[in-house]
């Protein structure tokens, strides 16, 4: 099983991306993912990279904060692809992971071919957000970070 903890703690910057037109399980899985690093590594920096994301998915806490454009001559040391099934559908934010330190792509696709470093694909499962939630440590998700995982 993937420790999800042992490959974040490392890094000190770390990018969130997923797949282009976000739905609710694109959108919920990186906010999730967003809001349990923010909640339990608040020593880190944390982008989230989509593009605009439907009004309906506004009530989730960050959105504001989700960046629709990058800067190519930025680097992280941890690119976390979500619900994303290869590097194609990250779209604009492809530089980013193809320059960041470590790669991780969490998903449910059964089409994925694992494109990342770390590949965590569970193609039994019907969510990404699924698939996040049985990598999160229990103790460590609050209401913040559930609310964006029942999206």
């Amino acid at each position: 099983m993937l420790n999800l903890n042992k490959i974040l703690e490392p890094a000190k910057t770390i990018a969130i991306g997923g797949h282009v037109r976000p739905d609710g399980d694109c959108v919920g899985s990186c906010m999730a993912m967003y809001q349990y690093i923010q909640n339990n590594y608040p020593d880190k920096e944390v982008d989230v990279f989509l593009e605009e994301i439907p009004s309906t998915f506004y009530r989730i806490k960050g959105t504001d904060e989700i960046l629709h454009e990058i800067d190519e001559s930025k680097h992280y040391d941890l690119f976390i692809v979500l619900d994303c099934g290869d590097t194609g559908r990250l779209e604009f934010s492809v530089p980013l992971f193809v320059s960041a330190g470590h790669t991780l792509c969490i998903d449910h696709h059964v089409s994925n071919p694992g494109f990342a470093q770390i590949n965590h694909i569970r193609g039994e499962v019907s969510s990404a957000c699924e698939v996040l939630y049985s990598l999160l440590d229990p103790e460590k998700i609050n209401c913040t970070i559930a609310k964006p995982i029942y999206t």
